[in-house]
């Protein structure tokens, strides 16, 4: 959603707030009901006034409305992200989620990661093949070293793209989020 679509929405809420609370004063008779005829009686003398706010909140509500049911069908005929590989036999595309899972398998296999949270984006490039850069968010133990522990991480990580995947040209960031001295916790995926 859009900067100019979220400042719409922040008003039409807040359009909303105001006459539910309007409606509550009045059910809850917390103003005199002398009060709210003359601001009725005030608000159907200018009656522009009226129409035109009524007329602006019918338009964003349509406007939401249409919004909203073309993000959906935008949303269905989108297709998911894929890193591009160009092979002697033909193009290759290859979900962005399944070398995702396939770093975040190699990165918690490795010695000393507690936890792990990977983020792969492809990115299209003049070349042939898609670029694809990398973030891996680790915990790792106390027990282990940083610097090793990330050179391992990037040793395996580097093997398996170029063997599995085929891709040879890509971007590893590896940052520690946390240095965690809790006991390890091996925990199984299921698939």
């Amino acid at each position: 959603m859009g900067l100019v679509n979220r400042f719409f929405l922040f008003l039409y809420a807040l359009a909303g707030v105001v006459l539910a609370l309007g409606t509550a004063v009045v059910f809850l008779q917390l103003v005199p009901e002398h009060y709210l005829r003359e601001l009725y009686d005030g608000a159907m003398g200018q009656w522009d006034i009226v129409a035109g706010t009524a007329a602006a909140v019918f338009l964003l509500s349509v406007h939401f409305l249409v919004y909203s049911l073309m993000g959906s069908a935008k949303k269905a005929h989108e297709e998911k992200e894929v890193i591009l590989i160009h092979s002697a036999a033909g193009d290759v595309k290859v979900a962005v989620d399944a070398v995702k899972n396939m770093i975040e398998k190699v990165t918690r296999m490795t010695s000393g990661v507690r936890d792990a949270k990977i983020r792969v984006r492809a990115e299209k490039t003049s070349g042939v093949d898609s670029f694809v850069k990398i973030g891996i968010h680790i915990v790792i133990g106390q027990e282990q070293n940083v610097a090793e522990v990330s050179d391992t991480i990037r040793a395996s990580v580097r093997q398996h793209l170029e063997q599995t995947v085929g891709v040879k040209d890509f971007a590893l960031d590896i940052a520690v989020d946390d240095i965690s001295n809790a006991a390890v916790t091996k925990k199984q995926r299921v698939v």
